[in-house]
């Protein structure tokens, strides 16, 4: 005599799955916008590679100096209705978005201090001409570009290229409905007692 199948507490497996797929959503994307700088561009339909910066403080990578943008990537609430991840660094919101920065006294001082500080790390031979070595190369450089933005008038407009790392995504929508098909397979699957029931998974 065959065996009936047991009901399944559907209810209460699928209370388990929405608190389950929150908390894989919100670290998912987390995890998706951080890589948006290892990879130098933000994936959305297909992969958007960033235009490369020409400022010689940004280092070898573009968004990827100081890492302090991609640090700030996080879940600030995670419930089953919604998930909200954030980047709350100060400059995060420009680079994401584009625009444009209005230069102040204070952000000409701070120029001009990088610019000495550049000057002084400038090594020189024994007749004290500067030497032309990579380092005194990179030095210069960088002096003459915080020097260009220290001399720029208070009140003007700098324009920073968008650099998006975050936003919608339908890479990342397909990876969670891919992700959420195999747990409902996985889990509703082993209810049954028959082994010939199976969940069939379409488009996603």
């Amino acid at each position: 005599m065959a065996r009936k199948n047991k009901v399944p507490e559907f209810m209460q497996m699928a209370k388990e799955l929405k608190k389950n797929a929150s908390r894989y959503a919100a670290s998912e994307a987390v995890k998706f916008f951080k890589d948006s700088f290892v990879n130098g561009g933000f994936t959305d339909e297909a992969f958007q590679k960033w235009q490369q910066t020409n400022n010689p403080l940004a280092g070898k990578h573009t968004m990827y100096n100081s890492g302090n943008t991609m640090r700030s990537i996080k879940k600030k609430s995670v419930t089953m209705q919604k998930v909200v991840v954030i980047a709350d660094s100060r400059h995060a919101a420009i680079h994401n978005e584009g625009g444009y920065i209005v230069v102040t006294e204070k952000m000409k001082k701070y120029f001009w201090a990088k610019y000495y500080e550049f000057v002084g790390g400038v090594t020189t031979n024994k007749r004290g001409a500067v030497s032309l070595n990579k380092k005194n190369v990179s030095l210069g450089k960088k002096a003459m570009f915080c020097m260009a933005m220290a001399l720029k008038p208070v009140g003007s407009k700098i324009k920073i290229p968008q650099h998006q790392f975050m936003g919608k995504s339908k890479v990342l929508m397909k990876n969670f409905d891919q992700w959420f098909g195999e747990v409902v397979k996985n889990q509703i699957e082993p209810q049954f007692n028959d082994n010939s029931v199976k969940i069939e998974l379409r488009n996603v």
